[in-house]
């Protein structure tokens, strides 16, 4: 019963991860982008991967990973997260906490998602 349960689990966080992944490139990239545009300098690396990765499906999710580190990286307190995250970008400019929202929670979203599958996948190999 319970290996059925879980591969279930695996079977729905598969197609969760696939939803979420669309929604990445979508609509959180409509937002990455606009971030991309008002955080970048002339010497940041997010300013780079816009001119290297094109718009087709793995440039945006590349975009929009580095915007997601971005993001990440600015709100932490460390010395090395603020240095990381100057690299990228400018992160001292004040963003809408909307934009902010679809590039983060779309990605926390999958990867939850997927600790969860992973953690059924090792149940099922326990049982």
């Amino acid at each position: 019963e319970w290996r059925i349960f879980a591969a279930y689990v695996v079977a729905g966080g598969v197609i969760l991860s696939l939803l979420f992944i669309f929604v990445i490139v979508t609509t959180g990239f409509r937002y990455a982008q606009k971030i991309e545009q008002r955080v970048a300098t002339h010497s940041g690396s997010l300013s780079s991967t816009s001119q290297i990765w094109s718009e087709a499906l793995v440039g945006r999710l590349v975009r929009c990973s580095h915007v997601f580190a971005f993001l990440v990286f600015r709100k932490c307190s460390s010395r090395f997260c603020r240095k990381r995250a100057s690299t990228l970008g400018d992160p001292d400019v004040p963003l809408p906490r909307l934009w902010q929202a679809w590039c983060l929670v779309p990605v926390l979203s999958m990867y939850g998602v997927l600790a969860v599958v992973l953690l059924a996948g090792i149940f099922m190999q326990l049982e």
